[in-house]
């Protein structure tokens, strides 16, 4: 089969959300993805508010509390060419006992032509990646708050299938007084229980994260600052093919600088709230811009931005992210509260 498109997506999504774990290491790197718009334009999945955000739930389940009972959330990603993701939760509070989520992710590539050896089409075929989300979170007093996913994994390429399940835990330390949270996260802790055929069982995309989230005291704006990958310290590299050569005539070597690889730890966001029915977002990935720019021209890769707005019962979002020169990746997201619908006796 001539899967050459499919393998360079595949690799792209791998070299944006895991290169700390080194590309084509990790099965499922699709779990890495931001499941919102908000999460888009703030630069990482890993943000840490106490609202009535319900895609939080993903890959922070502590953030889970009653303000999301009954809201229903969607989001819908056009992330290149025929390549679409989304994300649709529900939510729900149970008396004395927590916040739950049910939830899907799924990215789907597209069609593509298969061939056989000969180069005799064989018809065409889909690729798809899907995760199922039970989600929990808990207040624990009025400082700390916990959560965890259980995770369902089912990925098919063609002919080639393959499952695994995982779980993404994080907890919540919160100062009401100074609005500030402060949030840890280990996320993809599992297996790939059937791995695709004819390849070896590999390991999930693990990471561990620490946000801190705070809200200004004289202004409506509100600051993440995300240390992701804190489970591989120190990930340099060298390039060896640079195509210069030094004054002897030997290839150059470039290999990454300390301060290169700590800001590669960190992203930054922001959001301006400028009335309670609209903000502003905006978020810088250091990584994203080093790995995804082209040498000579960087462009904007690694910046995104975005807006939220709220009409009538409707809670919608927009993301913009620059992967590299000359294209955007955007997304949308529709947040509901169906308590608004029922009639008030």
């Amino acid at each position: 089969m001539k899967k050459q498109t499919l393998a360079l997506v595949l690799t792209l999504i791998s070299f944006e959300y895991t290169f700390a774990q080194r590309a084509g290491t990790k099965a499922f790197a699709f779990l890495n993805m931001p499941n919102s718009a908000r999460q888009l334009s703030l630069g990482s999945s890993f943000i840490s508010t106490i609202d009535n955000d319900l895609s939080q739930s993903w890959c922070n389940p502590a953030a889970l509390n009653s303000a999301m009972d009954k809201h229903v959330f969607a989001t819908y990603n056009n992330y290149i060419s025929d390549i679409n993701s989304g994300y649709f939760g529900y939510g729900k509070t149970i008396k004395n006992l927590g916040t739950f989520s049910l939830g899907i992710l799924y990215l789907d590539y597209g069609n593509f032509n298969g061939y056989n050896e000969a180069g005799i089409s064989t018809g065409t075929f889909k690729a798809q990646d899907q995760c199922f989300n039970l989600s929990y979170g808990k207040q624990l007093n009025n400082k700390f708050r916990i959560g965890a996913n259980a995770k369902y994994i089912y990925s098919i390429y063609e002919s080639f299938v393959s499952n695994g399940l995982s779980t993404d835990l994080s907890a919540i330390y919160t100062d009401s007084a100074k609005q500030l949270n402060i949030t840890a996260f280990a996320r993809n802790i599992g297996f790939q229980a059937i791995p695709y055929s004819g390849t070896e069982r590999q390991g999930l995309p693990f990471e561990m994260a620490v946000t801190i989230s705070k809200r200004l005291e004289h202004l409506p704006f509100r600051y993440h600052l995300i240390f992701n990958n804190l489970q591989t310290p120190d990930f340099r590299y060298t390039i060896t093919e640079t195509g210069e050569k030094d004054e002897n005539g030997n290839p150059k070597l470039r290999t990454m600088t300390m301060g290169d690889n700590i800001l590669r730890h960190i992203a930054l966001g922001g959001e301006l709230n400028l009335s309670k029915y609209f903000v502003v977002r905006f978020g810088y990935n250091h990584m994203k811009r080093k790995e995804m720019g082209q040498e000579q021209k960087r462009g904007t890769a690694g910046f995104s931005w975005g807006l939220g707005f709220k009409v009538s019962k409707f809670q919608i979002s927009y993301g913009s992210a620059s992967y590299f020169y000359g294209h955007n990746s955007n997304q949308f997201s529709l947040l509901v509260n169906l308590n608004d619908f029922y009639k008030k006796k």
